[in-house]
């Protein structure tokens, strides 16, 4: 039993509890403040560690009520949506003074340890309210001449202006270069009217009815088989034919607010419930079905376990896998529904998704009496057969799983569209284990996956729609849209390119668009130490969509990223607790290629996937972004291909080039990610659902298909962590002709300044090792020094469960800065660092890091290479 686990653990927490409670000390406590290091240290790590177990809706965290002026204590969120909630009454005015103070409340709360929390708070909520404009991009790049349609949502904001912005730095540590943002002089320039926009989340399958078959006016049965996977207190549709606009009509079988098989029928002026009284049995298949006859009013609902020795949470040998049957009575006949549509998963398009997998769902005309529904439900032999059959699985002979639409057997005037993208190519009630992709038993992958919170594509109407100036600069910019009376702005990015088939630089800037799609409105990997107002908002913002690395409300992966969509972790000024990160992070190289005078384009992952290596072949060198950790096939083999023929390439960044990834042919704005059965991740599939729809190929790490990075970029991802970041030291093979070249004017200790974490080595770092592919051949320049046990290796190369894995006991655990010619003449340049950008610019651009990669760069351009 779960409550059995539970006692389990509270045991253990008890136990631990009394053991810790003896090393806090007053010493520890300040000694953390001043120097975070001492929480990645014996004995403090373990106190911290234990804290960290908790929940994190149970915990106590720093919230960022006036941006870098003021913080208060407050408790995250008890669900989605929900805002943050005061937890002290206390207002503090250093960073510092509050967690330490944040602190000292949770070892209270937590050990009883130290003086009772003096002016402690339950509420009020902490909303962030107030006038809010949106918006998203059609695109991601566009060309001079190109169209581009902007999506604006202006949420209680009357009017605002319009402006195109260049963007070269966004960051404004007073240690960097500052905010340079410009306006482009006479382009893109308007007052408009606002109105705001809504986006409508939830997969499902829409089935268009111009014959009305599905009515039900002359009665009907409907028959699904059906995996639940959560109970959500609001109704679950499983298959609907339902409108309640005026007054509840049609019918609707689904799971009711506690999980219990439900058939409601609407008569237009209320409704009748017909249930079996004992919730489904959630992430076990079952049978589902209902029928009604209009004749006598008589419901029939039946429902009946189908498992077997891999379908499902449970073994077989202790499911009770006997029929439930419940009948009840329409007190009203029924009123047939407005529209024309019957909808699997969800109760209407805007409410009442079902979380879980649907398989086969069938219907009939007619009424079904209880032996025949009884027998449908179970799936036996002696069924009678449905007129209307929908097949989610895979065409006989697919290779992707990418379709869009399901088709009904002989009625193609009836196939469902898919909205939203539920999950296809995921296992279903026949999956035997012994075949891990629908391309080799499609009978086994028959089930489609839904959840009440997907999103492909906001769908909101064009607000402007606009074309890029002719003569335009590549580079990033921006639509600023404004409100006229100041209360909100917000900078929509997109890259320009240049013209098509053309360079107009000497180098391109490569921007991991990929990995933005994949931490794309982020929230939080757990527990926020620290929360800055762009995450607050996030928070209540679950209409945006997820991230990659989120979970779904049934506590799936979330493996579908969509451009279409705002993406506030982009939007330039907004701080999550990981900024500055991702665009921010990328902006830091664009700025250090702009003032040391570099002739330069900015091209997208999205645009490499579609161009291939054509698009590099125009430049005399490549540079990545900071965290380039999402790629294609089509990417890799662009990259690979490009060197191999004399390209050059700089990889300034870290544990990039880690995780397969796709895009759906027909939707090219949305991304598919299938987190394997290893490597650092958030989520992993379930078993044999790792092979991607929208391709067939194999997911999970690209060291998993024998692609490591370290075969391409001579590095990779080999820890991440956090607390002071590092720096670097000259290599081994500092001392040849080559090495010194780069190495020119460089010192031997580099890179121990930075704006992020005071170090350019740092947040998730690369290594050199032959073993894992990395050239023989290849000069390691440089390697780090001063990391701390905040940063652990990486659990994908652990053959155990042993303890020392971090920096200060193993040697793995560091960053190498290499250097290596391909057979072709070209040329790869790897840093291994997340945090390097985050070093160009520091001492006024005069340090180091800057220096080395200048020589690299300068190395390219020069006649002789």
């Amino acid at each position: 039993m779960d409550s059995s686990t539970a006692k389990i653990q509270a045991r253990f927490d008890e136990r631990r509890a009394g053991r810790l409670r003896s090393l806090i000390t007053e010493e520890l406590i300040k000694t953390w403040t001043s120097d975070p290091g001492v929480g990645h240290r014996e004995p403090f790590c373990w106190v911290l560690r234990f804290l960290g177990r908790r929940p994190p809706e149970e915990r106590v965290t720093v919230y960022e009520s006036v941006p870098g002026e003021e913080w208060c204590l407050a408790r995250p969120p008890a669900r989605r949506g929900a805002p943050y909630r005061l937890a002290d009454r206390r207002r503090f005015a250093t960073l510092d003074e509050a967690r330490e103070a944040c602190l000292r409340r949770e070892l209270h709360e937590v050990f009883g340890w130290g003086e009772p929390p003096t002016d402690p708070a339950d509420g009020p909520d902490l909303r962030v309210d107030g006038p809010t404009l949106l918006g998203y991009a059609d695109r991601i790049s566009a060309a001079p001449g190109d169209p581009i349609a902007f999506m604006v949502s202006a949420e209680g904001v009357e009017r605002y202006t319009t402006e195109l912005v260049r963007l070269r730095h966004v960051d404004d540590n007073p240690a960097g270069p500052g905010v340079r943002v410009e306006t482009v002089p006479d382009a893109w320039q308007g007052d408009h009217r606002g109105r705001a926009q809504t986006t409508r989340l939830g997969s499902h399958i829409a089935v268009p009815d111009p014959g009305g078959a599905t009515t039900g006016l002359d009665g009907f049965a409907v028959v699904a088989y059906v995996h639940p996977t959560c109970v959500t207190g609001v109704r679950q549709a499983i298959v609907a034919r339902w409108s309640d606009g005026d007054g509840p009509r049609g019918y609707a079988l689904g799971l009711d607010e506690e999980g219990r098989l439900t058939l409601w029928l609407g008569d237009g002026a209320g409704e009748t419930a017909t249930r079996i009284e004992t919730p489904l049995a959630l992430r076990l298949w079952h049978g589902v079905g209902a029928s009604y006859d209009p004749e006598t009013g008589r419901v029939v609902l039946a429902a009946r376990p189908l498992v077997n020795s891999v379908n499902s949470l449970l073994s077989p040998a202790v499911v009770d896998d006997r029929p439930q049957v419940a009948e009840g009575r329409a007190e009203a006949p029924l009123a047939p529904a407005d529209g024309g549509e019957l909808l699997f998963a969800a109760l209407t398009p805007a409410s009442g998704h079902y979380n879980g997998k649907i398989e086969s769902p069938g219907l009939w005309q007619r009424p079904l009496d209880r032996d025949a529904l009884v027998a449908a439900v179970s799936d036996a032999p002696d069924a009678p057969e449905a007129p209307l059959r929908w097949w989610f699985g895979t065409p006989e002979g697919a290779r992707t799983a990418a379709s869009l639409s399901v088709p009904c057997a002989g009625r193609p005037e009836m196939d469902g569209r898919l909205v939203n993208m539920p999950v296809r190519g995921v296992t279903g009630r026949h999956y035997t284990g012994e075949a891990d992709h629908y391309a080799y038993d499609p009978r086994g992958y028959g089930a489609i996956h839904f959840h009440d919170d997907e999103l492909a594509d906001s769908g909101w109407e064009p607000s402007h729609q606009l074309t890029v100036p002719d003569g335009l600069p590549s580079g990033v910019y921006a639509l600023r849209v404004t409100a006229t009376d100041g209360s909100c702005e917000r900078a929509i990015p997109f890259v320009v390119r240049a013209p098509a088939g053309t360079a107009t630089g000497d180098l391109a800037l490569l921007l991991p668009t990929a990995t933005y799609l994949a931490y794309a409105n982020e929230r939080r990997l757990g527990y926020v130490g620290v929360v800055p107002p762009g995450t607050a908002v996030l928070e209540q913002r679950y209409d945006l969509g997820l991230s990659l690395y989120a979970g779904h409300t049934d506590g799936s992966g979330v493996c579908y990223s969509s451009w279409r969509r705002p993406i506030l972790t982009l939007a330039p000024g907004f701080r999550v607790h990981l900024s500055p990160f991702m665009l921010a992070a990328d902006l830091y190289i664009l700025d250090w290629l702009t003032e040391l005078g570099y002739s330069f384009d900015v091209i997208t992952d999205h645009d490499l996937h579609a161009e291939g290596a054509d698009l590099l072949r125009r430049y005399r060198g490549v540079i990545t972004g900071s965290h380039p950790e999402y790629a294609s096939a089509r990417m890799l083999d662009a990259i690979e291909s490009y060197v191999d023929g004399g390209g050059n390439l700089a990889y300034i960044g870290g544990n990039g080039y880690y995780w397969v990834v796709s895009f759906h042919p027909e939707l090219p704005h949305v991304m598919e990610l299938r987190r394997g059965l290893t490597g650092t991740r958030s989520w992993q599939v379930r078993p044999g659902e790792e092979h991607h729809a929208t391709t067939g190929e194999r997911g999970g790490l690209w060291a998993g298909r024998n692609r490591p990075p370290q075969k391409l970029f001579g590095v990779g991802f080999s820890a991440q962590g956090g607390g002071p970041s590092g720096w670097y030291r000259a290599g081994p093979d500092h001392d040849g002709e080559v090495a010194r070249t780069l190495l020119d004017g460089v010192p031997e200790v580099f890179g121990d300044v930075a704006l992020v974490d005071g170090g350019a080595v740092g947040n998730e770092i690369d290594r050199y090792d032959p073993a894992l592919g990395s050239p023989p051949d290849a000069l390691v320049i440089a390697t780090s020094e001063g990391l701390g046990d905040g940063y652990q290796f990486v659990i994908e190369e652990l053959e155990g469960t042993n303890p020392g894995q971090g920096a200060t006991e193993n040697p793995r655990v560091r960053s190498d800065m290499v250097y290596f010619r391909t057979r072709g003449g070209g040329s790869v340049f790897s840093t291994g660092s997340i945090s390097y950008s985050s070093g160009l610019s520091a001492n006024g651009y005069d340090n180091g890091v800057s220096r080395v990669t200048r020589n690299v760069i300068d190395r390219w351009l020069a006649a002789d290479v």
